[in-house]
């Protein structure tokens, strides 16, 4: 009876041993990511090292490229992206693009805090300088960068400017000046105020509940040390017991937490995308999709290399409490043998 009891207690032990594992791996990563994830500075740093504010105006560009409001602005349907991005670059200087994304950054957590219903970038820095004349330096640079004009666009030019984009003699350049700023003007009201990242319709979360979700992410690493307390109430009865029946565990949690801490971030990045598209509908142009995955990447690196540290050590731990079980059985092994002999030699 006590070696079926002994059995189904090492049973249970082998299955807290896997739990503990299980538990351990999620715990050291959600609270890591509690204590990270939610620091805006963090995303900030991770601008500036993807170089994300350097390739916002390209972003841009793509995206009013593609602007279907822009049909009835007779300049801009011969603004290409490059066009459109020479343009942010000469009106936004890099100071304005970063405020303008640290901005978007504070309202994304503002809406997860239910602060706000429309976490966006805004374009209005754009819309109010594209008039001016910051605007007009930029039209006429994109002009000059174009070839010369032929006969034909010229005579189409005079009939109404903006049907070719050209580079015209430059009396004919400053007679077209009036014409290049109604251009202007047209193009900044019909430029978004804009770019929204969440569906109107998508429900909003609610603060209490991401309160909640927080606390249970700060308590989490409680629940692997249940699994080791059952385990060390189960099968531990020595000193060298102990040392293998948590070694082993903590080892085995240790090595694959650092693997996913220090090469995971792709993987989460994929996971947490897939999370939020099946709860979440994202507004996100598709060209802001590959420069935001970099930034995501970044972040995700960022919060889970402390995990990876973290998992390293436990792996030391591990291994160092399975060494001392290796010595205590080997020196437990020589006693035997020097008993076996001694008890050998006295039969003799």
């Amino acid at each position: 009876m006590s070696s079926f009891l002994s059995f189904l207690s090492k049973v249970a032990a082998v299955l807290c041993t896997i739990c503990f594992v299980g538990t351990a791996l999620t715990s050291l990563l959600l609270f890591n990511v509690e204590q990270r994830a939610f620091n805006p500075n963090i995303y900030k740093e991770a601008l500036v090292n993807t170089n994300f504010y350097q390739s916002l105006p390209s972003v841009l560009g793509q995206v009013l490229e593609k602007d279907t409001t822009f049909g009835s602005t007779a300049f801009a349907k011969y603004l290409t992206s490059e066009n459109w991005a020479n343009v942010i670059h000469t009106l936004l200087p890099p100071e304005q693009l970063q405020a303008m994304t640290e901005d978007a950054v504070t309202q994304i957590f503002a809406y997860l805090n239910d602060e706000t219903n429309n976490p966006h970038l805004s374009l209005m820095p754009l819309k109010e300088r594209l008039p001016g004349p910051s605007g007009m330096t930029a039209a006429i640079n994109l002009i000059h960068a174009q070839p010369n004009c032929t006969p034909e666009q010229l005579a189409q030019m005079v009939v109404s400017f903006g049907q070719v984009l050209c580079n015209p003699p430059q009396a004919v350049l400053n007679l077209a000046k009036p014409a290049i700023q109604a251009q202007l003007d047209l193009i900044a009201t019909n430029i978004p105020n804009q770019i929204s990242f969440i569906d109107a319709n998508t429900p909003k979360p609610r603060a209490g509940n991401l309160r909640n979700i927080r606390l249970a992410m700060q308590l989490s690493p409680l629940l692997p040390l249940i699994f080791l307390f059952l385990i060390t109430l189960l099968v531990v009865r020595t000193f060298k017991g102990w040392m293998a029946w948590w070694g082993w565990p903590i080892l085995l949690t240790g090595t694959i937490g650092a693997l996913a801490g220090f090469n995971g971030a792709p993987i989460f990045r994929m996971v947490l995308e897939n999370y939020i598209s099946t709860r979440t509908q994202l507004r996100i142009p598709p060209e802001l999709t590959a420069a935001m995955q970099a930034v995501a990447d970044e972040v995700l690196r960022e919060i889970l290399r402390p995990a990876g540290w973290q998992a390293l050590i436990m792996a030391g731990i591990g291994l160092v409490m399975l060494l001392i079980g290796w010595l205590i059985s080997h020196s437990e092994k020589n006693q035997r043998i020097k008993s076996s002999e001694a008890k050998t030699q006295v039969g003799v």
